[in-house]
């Protein structure tokens, strides 16, 4: 065995991955520019922590569920005429996370709410949050399973430990009794604990008609509402507004 075979054994010993990788690359720029020893030693660190900062960052995005990636720097603020570029960087900084604050974005259907969930939650995974995404619709589902699904169980216990949980969709379907029960009950446990995005096309007036429950859906909204921000975002659809047709070259053909 030559010294790089030997090197490499001991990166794969330490769990140095990244260095085992790119040893040769490394010894050669190093060689290169004749660096000193501290500079090799700190350039050799510095790219084995990059390395594992850039696969945490890619697993939290991973585990964190998102359905497709959406990015703030894509969000169209000049369509979107519910916050203010002001507002969007304080949404943006993520300080409200730390906080324990809530977001409840509400409004219409294509009015930018997702993509503005998704965007921060994208965020906060770069940023290194622990963040959990699920539609009501999954959600439900995942808390009616939990005991008797290896899967749900797992999913229930990454929101519990999550900084920031995205619920998506809120409202679009009534939901019975137990569920509104079981949804409860979470809002309840995550409660100063973790920060919430929901994204609702319900106003607070009408969670009674899909919880069933006024009781149940007073008491839902005062936990979320004790900290929290909500963005009423109207206006046009953005999908409807941008529609894209294969069949609508510009010309008429008869």
């Amino acid at each position: 065995m030559n010294k790089i075979q030997t090197l490499k054994a001991a990166c794969r010993t330490l769990g140095l991955t990244h260095t085992r990788e790119t040893l040769e690359t490394i010894l050669h720029d190093a060689e290169k520019e004749g660096s000193s020893y501290l500079d090799f030693l700190v350039a050799l660190t510095d790219g084995e922590i990059l390395y594992k900062q850039e696969k945490a960052k890619n697993k939290r995005i991973k585990e964190a569920g998102f359905p497709y990636p959406k990015y703030l720097k894509d969000f169209d603020l000049d369509f979107c005429q519910a916050l203010t570029i002001k507002q969007f960087r304080q949404l943006s900084g993520l300080t409200w996370i730390d906080g324990l604050y809530n977001l409840i974005l509400s409004g219409p259907p294509g009015v930018g709410k997702t993509h503005l969930a998704i965007g921060l939650g994208y965020q906060a995974c770069e940023d290194g949050y622990k963040v959990s995404y699920t539609t009501m619709k999954s959600l439900i589902k995942v808390l009616r399973t939990e005991e008797i699904d290896r899967r749900a169980k797992a999913k229930v216990r990454r929101i519990y430990s999550s900084n920031l949980l995205v619920i998506d969709e809120v409202g679009y379907l009534p939901i019975s009794a137990t569920e509104g029960n079981l949804f409860f009950q979470l809002i309840s446990e995550l409660q100063e604990k973790t920060s919430i995005i929901i994204t609702t096309n319900k106003g607070f007036e009408e969670w009674t008609e899909f919880l069933g429950d006024a009781a149940l859906a007073t008491a839902i909204l005062d936990r979320l509402s004790y900290q929290c921000d909500k963005i009423q975002m109207n206006g046009k659809s953005y999908r409807l507004e941008n529609r894209k047709s294969f069949l609508n070259d510009g010309t008429d053909r008869k």
